[in-house]
């Protein structure tokens, strides 16, 4: 009843309240009248006070992520020292990209984070509670959000998506995927258009980019003959890449040499043999293991000046030449609205499945490491150049 007594342009509580505390009260009675203008005062001060008091009572939206990791970021450089890792300032990975895109969405979404230096801001409260670690420990971490019973879980990879989906079978929480080649395929969603269950998310189509990012990088390094490509033995995702990217060698007349490895230190084995003399390239597939690993690949890669092509937007920023695929900073923006529907009593197996469009990322900084010059036609098709 309050509220329709305002004007039109004083409904809305941040419209309230900057007109509350911006202007001045005689420019105010000159346009109303000092009587009618205390009586709006009164009233707007009022709204204001009950929506603080209800969003200060409503109970915060509780957000699980979790995500392997955290993975440590490359260091390196190339002005005044030979190119490579410099160990000494490795940093670990403090949120991973996707949920930096998410949390800046929800705010452009007037969510704010149920944190003290937040307190007296307007905007529907959330808390958010990032996890990261092995596959063993995600489990773990998995199994205290369902007992915890939070709203609403954002599993990063398709290995964390099925861990989640298993450890919260008894509890109906909803799980949205930033990124997952092959949701129908996997048996997470019924279909892209109507997921059903508690499941969905982002669909960001890796394996389908495969050939692309050999293509690109051929016309990157028109040298190129050999390229290594590292995975897991026996994961499906990754094995489906590979076949692309081999149709695409042939074709090229470029060489696959396929590194395979089980664990961090099999890979750091295997990494001890890049050489120029071995191979002119190093291509990313879209492999749990190896994304989990890429700092060690791509240190490897800056201090032989084998050049690396990486499928997500983050690679290129670590030290890769180039990437081609889904920006994980978008893709984590999506689950913002996602989440936004579903904490407006939207139903997940109701919202279809979305693609992201991939970018193409160019490290002009790597291809001075590397020693490396870029033919302008494949400048003027990125999407973002790193200078």
């Amino acid at each position: 009843m309050i509220r329709d007594s305002l004007p039109e342009t004083w409904r809305n509580a941040e419209g309230c309240r900057h007109r509350v505390r911006m202007m001045s009260l005689p420019r105010l009675c000159n346009d109303w009248g000092r009587m009618r203008c205390l009586k709006y005062l009164v009233i707007a001060a009022l709204l204001l006070g009950s929506l603080q008091l209800a969003q200060t009572q409503e109970k915060p939206l509780q957000i699980g992520v979790l995500a392997f990791g955290p993975r440590s970021i490359p260091a390196w450089r190339c002005t005044g020292a030979p190119p490579g890792p410099m160990k000494t300032e490795r940093q670990r990975e403090s949120m991973p990209y996707y949920v930096v895109g998410m949390l800046d969405e929800l705010g452009k979404l007037h969510y704010v984070e149920d944190r003290p230096e937040n307190s007296g801001r307007l905007g529907r409260r959330f808390s958010v509670d990032v996890r990261m670690g092995t596959l063993p420990e995600v489990t773990g971490f998995a199994r205290d959000f369902a007992q915890k019973r939070v709203d609403i879980i954002v599993a990063i990879s398709t290995a964390v998506v099925r861990v989640a989906r298993e450890q919260t079978q008894e509890y109906p929480i909803p799980i949205l995927f930033p990124g997952v080649s092959d949701p129908v395929g996997d048996g997470f969603v019924q279909s892209l258009a109507r997921p059903g269950g508690l499941l969905t998310g982002v669909s960001h189509q890796q394996v389908q980019g495969s050939g692309k990012r050999v293509e690109l990088f051929k016309q990157m390094l028109p040298e190129l003959r050999r390229l290594i490509t590292f995975r897991r033995p026996g994961y499906d995702v990754a094995e489906k890449s590979l076949a692309e990217i081999r149709a695409a060698a042939n074709r090229l007349d470029i060489e696959i040499l396929d590194w395979t490895a089980s664990s961090r230190e099999e890979l750091q084995r295997l990494l001890a043999n890049v050489r120029r003399q071995i191979a002119d390239g190093i291509m990313i597939l879209p492999d749990t293991f190896s994304i989990s690993n890429v700092d060690l690949i791509l240190e490897t890669s800056l201090a032989e000046r084998v050049p690396t092509f990486g499928l997500q937007d983050f690679m290129a920023d670590w030290g890769a030449l180039g990437a081609y695929g889904p920006s994980t900073y978008q893709s984590g923006g999506r689950m913002a609205r996602y989440i936004d529907k579903i904490s407006r009593g939207a139903k997940p197996g109701d919202l279809p499945v979305e693609p992201v469009d991939p970018t193409f990322v160019i490290n002009l900084k790597a291809a001075e490491c590397f020693g490396v010059s870029l033919p302008l036609e494949v400048l003027h098709q990125a999407d973002r150049i790193i200078r």
